[in-house]
């Protein structure tokens, strides 16, 4: 049998139609159109799960679960399901001084099932208490008849694992245990909590060096400990597990008692890391 053109081209979009009804996928626009009614619905729940938590009513999140859900808190060693939910709503009742936001990042959907990610940013417990938390968020929902569903539940916090002015206070701590060392030719100090991936660059070395030229000048500076030095804090700027501290120093006298009077700036980055801060990188220069 012999084809007309424009049969031979209606042909082929006319067999993919119809292996594309068969799969069960959805024409673009449809796609869109559900994905964006499910993101509609799913981030109207999630506010008012949020909501309800303020008013110290986990109900509604109850009601809005699966049967088998499962979820893990970023407070809870292990996953658990809805009992330890259920278990849970007479222990929070009358902590409603909970303040909290929520950014929607973005939601994946296909078919009866989405996950939906967002942060948060708790500002105060339901106790009452004053926090600056923030934590990443995904629900996993699935469609059980006309409803979504939440199925699945993992938070992680996204805040510094260390107390700000905790922090600022330590470092600080830590550059004034440097000096004095130095002060008394040791330092061990220094070498102790540098990091193993440490490079320094100090005014008048020709480029920067790393650990092992920093625990040889240990040794070399035994016995030297008539240096006199003063210091004083500029700043400490925080991102992450990083910390950056600057400060001034001014020398009156060189180890090996010769009197001086040099300034210097100085900037030493520091990283977190197992429970405590290590020097990561150090340089200075002098002040003319």
């Amino acid at each position: 049998m012999i084809m007309s053109a424009a049969r031979k081209c209606l042909f082929p979009l006319a067999v993919a139609v119809a292996l594309g009804a068969c799969t069960g996928e959805a024409p673009p626009g449809d796609a869109a159109s559900g994905k964006e009614a499910a993101r509609e619905a799913i981030w109207a729940k999630e506010q008012a799960v949020y909501a309800a938590r303020r008013r110290a009513d986990p109900q509604f999140y109850i009601d809005n679960a699966s049967e088998q859900y499962v979820g893990w808190s970023p407070n809870w060693d292990a996953p658990e399901g809805l009992d330890l939910l259920r278990a849970g709503v007479s222990r929070v009742q009358g902590q409603v001084h909970e303040e909290l936001s929520l950014e929607f990042e973005d939601i994946a959907v296909s078919g009866d099932a989405a996950v939906i990610y967002y942060s948060t940013h708790r500002t105060r417990l339901p106790t009452g208490e004053d926090v600056n938390q923030r934590f990443q968020v995904a629900h996993s929902w699935v469609r059980e008849g006309d409803e979504w569903k939440l199925l699945g539940a993992l938070g992680r916090t996204a805040s510094p694992p260390y107390d700000r002015e905790q922090a600022r206070a330590e470092i600080w701590a830590k550059e004034q245990a440097i000096f004095a060392g130095r002060a008394d030719g040791d330092l061990q100090y220094y070498v102790d909590n540098a990091s193993e991936q440490y490079l320094g660059w100090p005014p008048g070395w020709a480029t920067p060096s790393g650990i092992d030229q920093l625990r040889s000048g240990a040794a070399q500076m035994r016995g030297m400990d008539q240096e006199e030095l003063t210091l004083e804090l500029d700043g400490i700027s925080f991102d992450g597990n990083t910390a950056i501290s600057f400060f001034s120093t001014h020398r009156t006298r060189m180890p090996d008692g010769e009197a001086v009077d040099q300034r210097y700036e100085n900037i030493h980055v520091w990283v977190y890391g197992n429970g405590q801060w290590r020097l990561l990188s150090s340089m200075g220069r002098p002040v003319t």
